[in-house]
């Protein structure tokens, strides 16, 4: 059984994918770390918002689930135009938003297993956690994982499945060595969410939870700190594990004059025209759209310097 393990992550590197698979056996552990945090160490409101949607029952369709397949996807960052009172402005969308990439790694384990008879389920678990647990990457200072080579410019999907796993390379929590005396996350964070002191980011700190909101930021962030479309990248990109791909991206779409207007203005989805909704899914930001027309305000007006609704009538 090793050996089909290794011809499916053989398969899966050859169409550019990273690939750890480790026994069922560990879903109980990774479950106990989360309700951990919960008692312990994390925000409750931040909990409740992002972590209690995790589910560590196995599939009832897959009664003889025996394994998780973690993947990890190369992603760039993504550079996007938006044009503003005659002047286009460049604004990026960090790595892991695009999951097209979930779609092609799912069709290559489907298509591998089902000519042993065995089949693969999306699994809604802790990605990071179960990545370095493996092996496939390790947790720097701003709990952000990386791969090597790959610095954090990935994107984790998992999969149950019922492929047998009679070995695996379970390991605990390993924080990479640069972090044990690198300060550079930690000084470059905005929020001060990152401490040299403590393994856990003050989670309700960070800017990247506010930003995947549609909530109203709240008072406390200064509209400089905004950075990207959608999350942020202060702390990855002076990262020293990040120092040969933070410069890596591929160039999204280009939003017109017209189209920035109607996004700022607040135009409701529903009524959006089908320029604007095919680049947005393009973008994979069609369902954040209510997140990126609140953020793209803040991010523009950080730029002109003055509020987008007076920009357009200068």
């Amino acid at each position: 059984m090793n050996n089909l393990k290794l011809d499916m992550q053989n398969r899966l590197l050859m169409a550019g994918f990273k690939s750890e698979i480790i026994s069922i056996s560990h879903i109980l552990q990774l479950q106990s770390e989360i309700e951990n945090l919960k008692n312990n160490e994390i925000d409750q409101e931040f909990y409740e918002d992002q972590l209690a949607e995790f589910n560590f029952h196995t599939p009832e369709e897959l009664p003889g689930t025996k394994s998780i397949i973690i993947v990890a996807s190369w992603q760039p960052k993504v550079n996007v135009g938006f044009q503003v009172d005659g002047k286009k402005i460049r604004l990026v969308i960090p790595p892991i938003y695009s999951y097209k990439t979930d779609r092609e790694s799912y069709k290559i384990i489907s298509d591998f297993l089902s000519a042993y008879k065995y089949k693969a389920i999306e699994a809604v678990l802790p990605l990071k956690s179960l990545a370095v647990h493996s092996g496939l990457a390790v947790y720097g200072r701003n709990n952000i994982t990386y791969i090597h080579g790959w610095g954090s410019f990935f994107r984790l999907k998992a999969y149950f499945s019922d492929m047998p796993c009679p070995s695996d390379n379970w390991q605990n929590f390993t924080l990479a060595d640069i972090c044990k005396k690198c300060k550079s996350c930690v000084n470059s964070c905005p929020t001060r969410a990152i401490h040299q002191d403590r393994f856990l980011i003050k989670q309700e700190r960070c800017l990247t939870y506010f930003n995947e909101s549609t909530n109203d930021f709240p008072d406390w962030i200064e509209s400089g700190w905004h950075n990207c479309l959608i999350g942020c990248m202060a702390c990855q990109d002076v990262c020293p594990l990040n120092k040969e791909v933070k410069g890596m991206e591929s160039e999204g779409c280009e939003f017109y004059e017209v189209e920035t207007r109607m996004i700022l203005e607040g135009t409701a989805r529903e009524d959006l025209p089908m320029n604007i909704i095919f680049k947005l899914k393009k973008l994979n930001m069609f369902d954040d759209y209510i997140a990126i027309q609140r953020n793209l305000n803040a991010l523009i007006y950080n730029q002109i310097g003055e509020s987008p609704q007076r920009a357009f009538l200068i």
